[in-house]
């Protein structure tokens, strides 16, 4: 059950973070959060979806996020491993689909979208639960 819990928590972490960090914050032009929209958002948009730069931030933070939880160990070591292992997820996801754009349309057409379509909706990446639950999961276009 702590998993199941800590891999929910990771979602809306995920979510958050992208939200009001990387589109909140990132807006500000001396942002550390704005190489998001910045570069990432817009090689993707350019090169329709793919971008195979790897931003330290994104790669490092998500693993950073998920041990900066390290205390939570003592409480439930379920938890704290289902906020790793999206951690991870993350990383994976996130960097798979940037790399295989037809890929990213069909499976996670919510991040495709968020990219191709309209980046002020569909944060989520691994998974749209968050998205699903607040309302901002844009609906799925029918051509795939």
């Amino acid at each position: 059950m702590g998993i199941i819990c800590g891999l929910i928590y990771g979602n809306v972490i995920e979510y958050l973070v992208h939200r009001y960090l990387y589109h909140g914050l990132g807006k500000a032009e001396n942002s550390a959060f704005g190489f998001h929209l910045r570069e990432h958002h817009i090689i993707a948009r350019k090169n329709g979806f793919y971008d195979t730069k790897a931003s330290a931030l994104e790669q490092f933070g998500a693993p950073l996020l998920a041990m900066m939880h390290f205390p939570t160990m003592w409480i439930s070591s379920g938890f704290f491993f289902g906020v790793v292992i999206y951690g991870i997820l993350f990383s994976i996801v996130h960097t798979i689909l940037h790399h295989h754009p037809k890929f990213s349309q069909k499976y996670f057409w919510w991040h495709w979208n968020h990219h191709m379509k309209n980046q002020n909706q569909s944060w989520n990446v691994v998974f749209p639960l968050t998205d699903w639950l607040t309302g901002t999961l844009e609906k799925r276009s029918r051509n795939r």
